[in-house]
């Protein structure tokens, strides 16, 4: 009985400490962080144009958006863009990042903080995000995006 165990622990043990190097390198270099965080400039200039096609355009075709204005996840590009289209884009939004963390991991990048949206050139209602982001050839794409309203106000 003790075998199985004890193999048990080892394989823990190495999958624990094989792990180590990739938390280690979770650190971006200044041209990363600056290269992720102009995606977020990207998206929201896509914002901009009005057209939903265009946002979507920043998203992986099986990229999964959590948003903040509606309870369906959307998985698919027409979730996404029917989404934009008819409950985002026709308030206008602008965003701006407030407060921002970025990490890098390999091709996979990750942007969580907090960013305000006007919403038809209005007030700044503050939101908690998380862009993660995956390197495709020379084209990093959006591949999971959750976006939530702030808890306390």
């Amino acid at each position: 009985m003790k075998t199985p165990r004890n193999i048990l622990l080892a394989a823990s043990l190495f999958f624990a400490l094989a792990g180590l190097p990739l938390l280690a390198s979770a650190a971006c270099t200044p041209k990363q962080e600056s290269e992720i965080l102009a995606l977020f400039e990207q998206w929201d200039a896509s914002l901009a144009t009005g057209d939903a096609a265009r946002v979507d355009a920043n998203y992986a075709p099986d990229a999964i958006l959590i948003p903040t204005l509606s309870n369906e996840i959307r998985h698919t590009s027409e979730g996404r863009i029917a989404y934009f289209r008819d409950k985002f884009l026709p308030k206008k939004p602008r965003g701006k990042i407030v407060k921002h963390y970025v990490r890098c991991i390999g091709n996979i990048a990750i942007n969580s903080g907090i960013y305000a949206f006007t919403y038809n050139g209005g007030t700044p209602h503050r939101a908690r995000y998380t862009f993660v982001y995956r390197k495709f050839r020379n084209q990093w794409l959006i591949i999971e995006h959750h976006s939530s309203g702030m808890p306390e106000g």
